[in-house]
């Protein structure tokens, strides 16, 4: 897979979106909804790991009474979607850049009510699958920020990492539903947002594979 070329000016450029993103977000913990400026009861839907932002842009977009959050590490990848949502001006869409593995310090009990989990990386190499984002320990940190009946919906090309996260939700008691081998060939097509990546896939005729899976 190629690998998307390094940003210049990235500190200018992020300084020219500033309304999409916050200096220090683990002070928001907890209260994520005041500190965009929404109501208590609006649903916050966070996505870990966004790309260059198609899918969070066009949720975000799709759904202005939500408020979206996007999560991405690298900062090359974090700015393209930045300056996606800043020229698309939408105010309900706000980024962290950061690593999923200390999602803990941004989110607190009961503060999300959704979660997508887009291709992540499926860590195929031996030894590696606690790196996934659907390993129990990231699932179990998941419990804790979201909310009783909210769901954590992820999609993957990869079959082994498809058969993985199954067993996974439910060891760690998510109900599954909407489950597909086959999205695009599917009655759940008809509401998909695709990515960059889930398009690629798509074009080289790779089936792909989504489950929602539910916090009871």
């Amino acid at each position: 897979m190629t690998r998307m070329r390094a940003k210049r000016n990235i500190p200018a450029r992020m300084e020219r979106c500033k309304e999409r993103w916050f200096d220090e977000p683990m002070l928001n913990k907890g209260h994520w909804r005041q500190a965009c400026g929404f109501a208590e009861d609006v649903p916050v839907w966070l996505e870990i790991g966004c790309g260059k932002g198609k899918f969070c842009t066009e949720m975000a977009a799709a759904h202005p009474e939500v408020l979206y959050i996007a999560m991405e590490r690298d900062a090359s990848v974090t700015l393209a979607a930045v300056e996606k949502a800043h020229e698309m001006e939408l105010p309900n869409l706000f980024f962290i850049r950061g690593d999923a593995g200390l999602i803990e310090n941004y989110f607190d009990e009961d503060e999300i009510d959704r979660i997508y989990l887009n291709f992540s990386d499926p860590w195929t190499r031996q030894n590696k699958p606690k790196r996934r984002l659907t390993y129990r320990a990231f699932l179990d940190k998941y419990k804790v920020m979201m909310k009783k009946g909210s769901s954590v919906c992820f999609k993957t090309d990869n079959d082994e990492l498809f058969d993985f996260s199954l067993g996974e939700f439910e060891e760690c008691g998510f109900a599954l539903t909407e489950v597909t081998r086959d999205l695009h060939n599917s009655e759940y097509e008809k509401d998909n947002i695709r990515t960059e990546f889930e398009q690629k896939f798509a074009d080289q005729g790779i089936p792909i594979k989504r489950v929602v899976a539910v916090m009871q």
